[in-house]
């Protein structure tokens, strides 16, 4: 329902709007079922419960509230009993409790989004094209998208260092009430097919009876790799000392597959000088003197050809293009959630 930063740096508490949207979504591209672990009892006030939410989905969510504190998120050299829920023992139940009786089954937060591209719909039609081909392990790449300017509250700045933890002055950013996340942080850093180039993390969907462990981000013990070499190599593959990454996982084609949008929120802190760190000018300074822009301004169309050099341009208030908008997203999957969310009206915090 809600999570601070590592050392509470900052607090984001908009579980309840977003779980709302994002089990929408994920209905209309096919999942199934949900099972949601709350740590809401863990870190967040009671009337943050996602609860309310799940409850709006009878037969389709099933509810798991999850409010130990046995971790905390702060720096190593601090003392600080447990604050938090552990994600890595949650995903470890879920796995165990409910793998059984599925089929794929894969663990995200709910501001990653996956997206169907290419002939699918569905990722239900993907997955049984995994199948079909021996495909066990399905992975994404994950980079942070940027919220488009366009489409958030309008700004009002805040000229407090202490809120800021700066001298420049920073905002809440906030997306109006009427625009879906989906809508707004549709504006990758790479275009479809250059996430996994160089990405920071993946997520996965998987074969429930084919991965035995699984951490968060990667398959850790398989099937396959609990077998001795004899039993390995009768399976076909070819024997290897390091067991990953398995030979049944690989990268979806993020043109012609599937890709991940990562709708994380921006925080008051990191939008501080936001005006100059947008500004074309801060991409024309040595790379290590750089500020981070978090708000997105997304490339026109058609795209410049060399995707790997980008030119420092920008629009006509002189911020630069710094992300680029998925065309499938914006035409066909935010009106089809849209279209979803209206059966649902719920009160949020």
């Amino acid at each position: 329902a809600g999570y601070s930063t590592r050392g509470d740096r900052f607090s984001i508490s908009d579980g309840q709007r977003r779980l709302l949207e994002w089990i929408s979504y994920n209905k209309v591209i096919g999942f199934d079922h949900f099972y949601l672990y709350d740590n809401s009892g863990a870190n967040a006030e009671a009337d943050m419960s996602l609860k309310p939410i799940a409850d709006l989905f009878p037969g389709d969510v099933t509810y798991v509230p999850w409010p130990s504190q046995v971790c905390n998120n702060r720096p190593n050299n601090v003392p600080s009993p447990g604050e938090r829920s552990s994600q890595y023992a949650a995903e470890a139940s879920c796995r165990l409790r409910f793998g059984p009786h599925v089929d794929w089954i894969g663990q995200f937060d709910i501001d990653e989004y996956l997206i169907p591209m290419g002939k699918y719909q569905t990722i239900g039609a993907l997955v049984d094209e995994m199948d079909r081909q021996d495909v066990r392990i399905l992975s994404f790449g994950s980079w942070r998208a940027w919220p488009r300017r366009a489409f958030i509250d309008e700004i009002h700045e805040i000229h407090d260092r202490g809120t800021c933890w700066s001298s420049d002055p920073c905002f809440k950013l906030t997306i109006p009430s009427n625009t879906t996340m989906l809508q707004a942080y549709n504006c990758d850093r790479q275009p479809p097919g250059k996430k996994t180039d160089t990405m920071p993390a993946e997520k996965q969907v998987y074969r429930a009876d084919y991965v035995t462990q699984h951490f968060v981000h990667y398959a850790a013990v398989t099937s396959l790799s609990e077998l001795n070499k004899t039993e390995y190599l009768k399976q076909g593959f070819r024997w290897k000392r390091r067991a990953f990454p398995d030979p049944r996982q690989r990268f979806g084609n993020e043109v012609t597959e599937a890709l991940m949008l990562h709708t994380k929120a921006v925080a008051v802190q990191d939008t501080a000088g936001w005006k100059r760190m947008c500004h074309v000018d801060n991409y024309r300074l040595p790379k290590e003197m750089q500020g981070m822009c978090r708000l997105g301004e997304p490339w026109p169309e058609p795209w410049p050809s060399n995707l790997r050099n980008l030119p420092v341009k920008g629009n006509k208030e002189g911020y630069a293009y710094n992300c680029f908008v998925n065309a499938k997203i914006e035409k066909e999957l935010v009106p089809r959630l849209e279209k979803e969310l209206t059966q649902h009206t719920v009160t949020q915090r």
